[in-house]
């Protein structure tokens, strides 16, 4: 008798948790977008300094830069990464930001 129950726990179980996969939502995927030094300096001209033109990922952080009479870069400023991905993307959902190597570029991380 017990074989009996333990048989139709074991099924039952297997019930459960075959219901549960079906109704879970799948989870949604994080894609990796690459943004270049030109399309963060949108965001540094528009959100930390007028003159910005190019936006780097260092330190932690989106460090602005304009080009002076000479070509050398100029430091303006910092801003947020995950806002300059917000302001680039958005319609997307933006869940965080790192560094992309080499070349200090902001790579946006947004779920699918």
């Amino acid at each position: 008798m017990s074989r009996r129950v333990l048989s139709l726990l074991s099924g039952a179980v297997l019930a459960a948790s075959a219901a549960l996969a079906v109704a879970a939502p799948a989870q949604a995927a994080v894609i990796e977008q690459g943004q270049g030094p030109m399309n963060t300096g949108e965001y540094c001209a528009a959100k930390v300094s007028y003159g910005s033109e190019l936006g780097f990922y260092e330190y932690g952080s989106l460090r602005c830069y304009a080009t002076d009479r000479t070509g050398r870069l100029v430091y303006k400023g910092s801003g947020d990464p995950v806002a300059a991905c917000r302001y680039s993307h958005p319609t997307k959902v933006v869940v965080g930001a790192k560094e992309g190597l080499p070349g200090h570029y902001l790579i946006c991380l947004i779920q699918e």
